[in-house]
C-alpha cells in the first residue's frame, strides 16, 4: 500500500535515507553523554604562563561545550517528535510510530521489537514474525519521511 504522496518517489533510497536519518538518534545520544561527561570533568591548571592573548580558553570551550550540547539536544528533540507524530492519524499509524520508536530511538534489536509488537498489539500477545516487522517498518520509514521537516524523499529517476 504505497501512498499517492510516494508514486513519484524511490522508495528503497528513501527508506535508506530514513534508516540513516533515524539511526543518528543513537549517535546524539553517545554524543550527548560524552558532552555531559566531559563537562563534569574537572580543569587542570598547571600554574605555567600562557600566550598574552585576551581570549580566555577555558571559557570559550565552555561555551563550545554548551553549544553543542544545545545543537545535540535540539536534533534528538526534533526526532522524538517527528516519531511521535507519526501515531497522529490512525492505529495502524500509532502502531508505525511503536516501531520506529523501538527500533531506532530505544535501539532494540529486531527480535525485540517483534516481542514488544506482540506485546502491545496483539491479543494474544504473540510475537509478530520477522518479515511482517520488516515489511510494518518499511511502512512506517514511508510515514516518517512523509512528516519529517528535512526532506529525505528521493525522486525516482524516469
Amino acid at each position: 500500500m504505497v501512498n499517492e504522496v510516494f508514486k513519484n518517489y524511490d522508495l528503497e533510497a528513501t527508506e535508506d535515507n530514513v534508516d540513516l536519518e533515524l539511526k543518528r538518534y543513537q549517535q546524539l545520544k553517545t554524543e550527548q553523554k560524552r558532552l555531559k561527561l566531559v563537562a563534569l570533568s574537572g580543569q587542570a591548571y598547571d600554574g605555567m604562563p600562557r600566550s598574552e592573548t585576551n581570549i580566555n580558553g577555558t571559557e570559550e570551550a565552555m561555551y563550545k561545550r554548551l553549544q553543542d550540547q544545545e545543537w545535540v539536544k535540539k536534533e534528538m528533540t526534533l526526532l522524538e517528535t517527528a516519531v511521535d507524530f507519526v501515531a497522529d492519524t490512525d492505529e495502524k499509524s500509532a502502531q508505525c510510530s511503536a516501531i520506529l520508536k523501538w527500533k531506532y530511538l530505544d535501539g532494540f534489536s529486531t527480535d525485540k521489537c517483534c516481542i514488544k509488537y506482540g506485546q502491545e498489539f496483539d491479543k494474544q500477545g504473540y510475537p509478530l514474525a520477522r518479515t511482517t516487522f520488516n515489511d510494518k517498518l518499511k511502512q512506517a520509514r514511508l510515514k516518517f519521511a512523509e512528516i519529517y521537516p528535512r526532506e529525505l524523499r528521493v525522486e525516482a529517476s524516469k
